[in-house]
């Protein structure tokens, strides 16, 4: 079992994130930092020399600096992962870091469309980079990955040996991650999740409550299907699968699946709003904006398999967040 100021959490304050902190109850490292200045902010990080010198500002500006030169065009979210690449390298040779979850992405589906460079250059070229620091320092990876690496045409739950086909630049990005951070780190894993909902973030679910609260009918699609996932359930099964030295490929998720309708109908139930306001609409009736699949539901049998049992319903899951998301708002 490793200790917690052995566990490092890029990504640290997304959705995913902020979960997998919380699990290592808040004791794990991050990589922080803005576009000016990337910091090391806990120790040992900020204690590991590199030619007798303390990892900090000024590396960060110089790693800055020499990745603004060379990707002009990529936009701040590229640059901004791209610069902290060369201080994570050096984090990880000289820290103590055994243990690495890459939960950084370019996650806006349609933005990506409008700008596949930048979505390639964080989920893929950024993948690899992470993967290849990881190798280098023999650390072991936990890479998160997405359902839309799937074209949605399938009958049946997806399993990880199905024939990705994405059909968005950001499910091509995350697929060609995918296939780089192999390359770079046989050994690691690569973790399949997908509809997320949880403390930190807005989501679906919490967007979903803002319009019922209004007390209007608003549009949900209904002929997506998925499989929902509660980033607390996810966090605690990671932290497991990671701590284990896990590698390869799996699906993770909460049992069952839904619509995106039926998603928003429960969650409005256990809000207390009326459920009848989440009108059904169809993804043809959407303006623009990438392809999404279908039905992508997971199949998370492999990962049962490994955790000794599969990760609660969805239904149960989506109850206990909205539980919590009462007491925070209290």
């Amino acid at each position: 079992m490793l200790d917690a100021e052995q566990i490092l959490v890029l990504g640290h304050r997304g959705l995913l994130g902020q979960a997998l902190v919380a699990a290592c109850q808040g004791r794990c490292q991050v990589v922080a930092g803005g576009r000016q200045v990337f910091d090391l902010t806990r120790q040992p990080l900020t204690a590991a020399l590199v030619a007798g010198q303390a990892v900090g500002p000024e590396q960060a500006r110089a790693s800055l600096g020499r990745v603004a030169a060379g990707l002009p065009a990529l936009g701040a979210k590229a640059q901004d992962l791209h610069g902290c690449l060369d201080v994570l390298r050096l984090a990880l040779k000289e820290g103590r870091p055994r243990l690495v979850f890459n939960c950084l992405g370019y996650t806006d589906v349609d933005q990506a469309e409008r700008e596949p460079q930048a979505a390639e250059a964080v989920n893929g070229r950024g993948a690899q980079a992470v993967a290849r620091a990881c190798a280098e320092a023999g650390a072991h990876l936990v890479h998160l990955s997405t359902d839309f690496v799937f074209d949605g045409q399938a009958s049946r739950p997806y399993r990880e040996d199905d024939p990705p086909a994405p059909l968005s630049t950001y499910g091509r990005s995350k697929l060609s991650g995918e296939r780089l951070v192999r390359q770079e780190l046989a050994g690691a894993l690569i973790v399949r999740s997908a509809w997320l909902f949880g403390q930190g973030r807005p989501s679906f679910v919490d967007k979903v409550i803002a319009q019922g609260r209004l007390g209007k009918p608003f549009p949900v699609v209904e002929d997506q299907v998925g499989s929902p996932t509660y980033t607390a359930d996810l966090a605690a099964a990671l932290l497991d699968l990671g701590q284990r030295w896990i590698g390869g490929v799996l699906h993770l998720v909460n049992q069952g699946q839904a619509s995106r309708r039926q998603l928003a109908i429960k969650a409005l139930e256990l809000a207390g709003l009326d459920p009848s306001l989440a009108q059904a609409a169809q993804s043809s009736q959407a303006a623009g904006g990438a392809r999404r699949p279908a039905y992508s539901v997971l199949d998370a049998g492999r990962a049962a398999r490994v955790l000794g049992g599969p990760l609660p319903p969805w239904p149960e899951a989506l109850g206990r967040y909205l539980a919590a998301r009462r007491e925070v708002q209290a």
